[in-house]
């Protein structure tokens, strides 16, 4: 493994640290936090500290030694945890997120001298007691200098007094003795990128010294292998220091060092490893060699206990993506070449139903293991979140409190990267736009702090995530006046409410006097929905003029393969996607119902939804005009509520893999991309939320 890789793999756990840092520091905001969520903090900044001290990243390192520091104050209990601790502890992690930004890119170091001055004032050991309680003394008046005429102050004086009682005490007592410490890393921690030198180095800045070097194990130069552990390397310790911190340096090695500490330590010998193939490991059960007991007569002989076997832990291992996007492609090529055998065997007539339900058994356990090991909890992407509200807080002044829903929810990996970047958008335009200042809010009888929710769920094979806030709702008057100055639409236009609230996603559009860092230069919302239209997803709103706004994005759990029904309407052979199918049936006679011109309703069970012929949307020819004669296929959409799809006949139902159609063609309104048929014909994906939504509006914006 190169040094590249290893380094790609140490900012891949450092994206894992600053996650973890950032729940238990939320925790501790909201006071829910425990010793265990403040020892969770502290091995985050951690392994950081020892990561970048390892790859030769001076100022993440000397940056996380004042801020582990400090951690280690709040987790020993020296420093009391407390609401501007806190603030400062998340404003810190803020710069340590920069700092490993920039070590991965190369870039230049955050400005930090002030976060560690204040991070260093903090601790108690340099008098951060004051910070802890400054609010405190600050209501506590200064005491009188004089007093009936004496000048001088009385409590400096026995501050004096009591502090020269406590010079002779530290005089008296004893120092601690210095102790030992061995090191020799061994072939393993070199063979992964580490550099002894900085561990020695940490020692010596905890005010070790050097006093030996073991190099008896050098061999001749025609035998040396470079990737061995050859010197070792004895350090005498002050007495002040604790074996714990000599120890917390050598975390991040782990066992590719070997470590000995004390006054009578011995420096551990040199392990030289043959580079022969690895040995299985066999795990061994320890059995008590004690003489039985003889069992008492009259009574059964005891049944000794079975052996107890350790559970083992979950392990995991690293897989470059691109290495699992081929097993994707894979997987979907099997996809196709199974539908094509079982199509091509069902047209010469030859019996293999048994088979071919195996093989399309085996097929589909593949595909979703393949989809699993793609699958990651969204909490990944929400993670971010807070402290882009942190930002905004000091741009705009606005508090916001954040409520995060279905953490835990998990979609394709592709899906939750392309995320990242429309929920930034939409979170800022919330703040920014849609919740009001904390007078305004009080004026409107609102509690000063706002409200974001932030959730994510499953719902039949998609995944919903919802942004809403309790701000100030669409001003839907003024975005219709902002959207004719911008020449958008004509001043005499009739517009339905859905399609002013959809004029916000045009190019340049933007309600903001001004222009700020935050907002205000209209090329924000019209990529957000761009970006949820490339991964196949569409993007919805619910706003309430006083109340707040609700954006709804609804996205594709994956974006490789799927289940749908094969149907043909008139010329053309089209993909429903299961995921919004209810039912499909043959209407009987009464079942149909007119509904003014041209319009027809499905009796289905005694409620009535509305009949949307296909063929008229996707301009097919040769189709079928009367719903009596073709075959109504019952979906369910997320805004529009249910519809019946009529279409000829359903040929087939088999799963599909998804072609995108912006790649190798462009955007056709209603289809949402392309798949290749057991017959290699090319067939299109219905979009059913769009098309069935389309059609819902089209009599309310012929009405308006």
């Amino acid at each position: 493994m190169t040094s590249e890789e290893i380094q790609g793999i140490f900012f891949e756990e450092c994206e894992e640290s600053l996650a973890a840092a950032e729940a238990g520091l939320a925790a501790c905001k909201e006071g829910t936090q425990d010793a265990d969520t403040v020892n969770a903090i502290f091995r985050a900044v951690h392994s950081i500290k020892g990561g970048g001290g390892a790859f030769g990243f001076t100022a993440l390192q000397a940056y996380t030694h004042t801020f582990e520091t400090l951690l280690s104050e709040v987790r020993d209990g020296i420093l009391p945890l407390s609401d501007p601790l806190v603030d400062l502890l998340l404003r810190a992690l803020d710069t340590l997120t920069d700092h490993v930004t920039a070590a991965r890119e190369s870039g230049e170091a955050p400005e930090d001298a002030g976060l560690i001055a204040e991070m260093t004032a903090a601790q108690v050991a340099n008098g951060g007691m004051a910070f802890v309680t400054e609010q405190a003394e600050a209501s506590e008046p200064e005491p009188a200098a004089e007093a009936d005429g004496m000048d001088f102050d009385l409590d400096s004086m026995l501050d004096d007094i009591a502090g020269g009682f406590a010079a002779d005490d530290a005089a008296a007592e004893p120092a601690l003795p210095a102790w030992q410490v061995h090191i020799r890393p061994h072939a393993g921690a070199l063979g992964k990128g580490g550099e002894p030198l900085l561990l020695l180095r940490e020692l010596e800045l905890l005010g070790g010294e050097c006093i030996a070097c073991d190099s008896a194990a050098i061999p001749a130069l025609d035998r040396f292998d470079p990737h061995q552990g050859y010197l070792g390397w004895t350090f005498l310790m002050p007495g002040s220091v604790a074996e714990a911190e000599v120890r917390d340096i050598f975390d991040f090695i782990g066992d590719d060092c070997d470590l000995a500490m004390g006054a009578g330590a011995v420096m551990p010998p040199a392990r030289l490893v043959e580079r022969v193939m690895p040995q299985p490991e066999l795990t061994s059960i320890p059995v008590s060699t004690a003489p039985a007991a003889e069992p008492k007569q009259g009574t059964a002989a005891p049944v000794p206990p079975a052996p107890a076997v350790p559970s083992a832990p979950a392990q995991s291992i690293r897989i470059d993506l691109p290495k699992l996007d081929r097993l994707i492609d894979s997987v979907g090529e099997l996809v196709i070449a199974q539908a094509m055998m079982a199509q091509r065997l069902s047209g010469e007539g030859i019996a293999a139903s048994e088979e071919l339900a195996l093989l399309d058994t085996l097929t589909r356990e593949i595909q979703e293991s393949a989809m699993s090991i793609r699958a990651q909890p969204i909490g990944s992407v929400f993670s971010r979140v807070p402290r882009i509200l942190r930002e905004l807080a000091a741009s705009t002044g606005k508090q916001v409190r954040l409520e995060l829903v279905g953490e835990a929810t998990e979609l394709d990996k592709t899906v939750i990267e392309r995320l990242g970047e429309p929920l930034t958008h939409l979170i800022r335009n919330a703040v920014d736009h849609g919740i009001e200042s904390a007078e305004d809010r009080l004026a409107a009888g609102k509690s000063a702090e706002g409200t974001l929710v932030l959730s994510a769920e499953h719902r039949s094979g998609r995944i919903l995530i919802r942004i809403a806030d309790d701000g100030r709702g669409i001003d839907r008057a003024r975005v219709f006046a902002k959207a004719v100055e911008k020449g958008i639409v004509a001043a005499d236009a009739q517009m339905a409410k859905e399609d002013i609230d959809a004029l916000i996603f045009a190019p340049g559009f933007s309600t903001a006097a001004t222009v700020t860092s935050v907002s205000g230069r209209g090329v924000g919302m019209d990529v957000v929905r761009q970006n949820v239209k490339d991964l196949g997803g569409r993007i919805t709103i619910e706003s309430e003029e006083g109340k707040g706004t609700s954006f709804t994005l609804t996205l594709p759990l994956t974006l490789a393969i799927s289940d749908g029904m094969i149907v043909n309407v008139g010329d053309q052979t089209l993909v429903v996607p299961l995921t919004h199918v209810v039912e499909s049936l043959r209407p009987k006679p009464g079942d149909i119902q007119g509904l003014g011109a041209g319009k027809q309703m499905l009796n289905v069970r005694g409620r009535f939804i509305p009949v949307l012929p296909v063929c008229q949307t996707i301009g097919a020819r040769s189709c079928l005009d009367n719903a009596s004669d073709g075959v109504l296929i019952v979906v369910d959409t997320e805004v529009a509520g249910q519809a019946a799809l009529l279409v000829d006949d359903i040929c087939d139902q088999r799963q599909f893999v998804i072609k995108s159609l912006d790649t190798h063609y462009r955007a056709v309104d209603g289809v949402a991309g392309a798949t290749i048929l057991g017959d290699g014909q090319v067939a299109l994906i219905l979009d059913v939320d769009g098309l069935v939504a389309g059609a819902m509006a089209q009599p309310e914006r012929q009405a308006a």
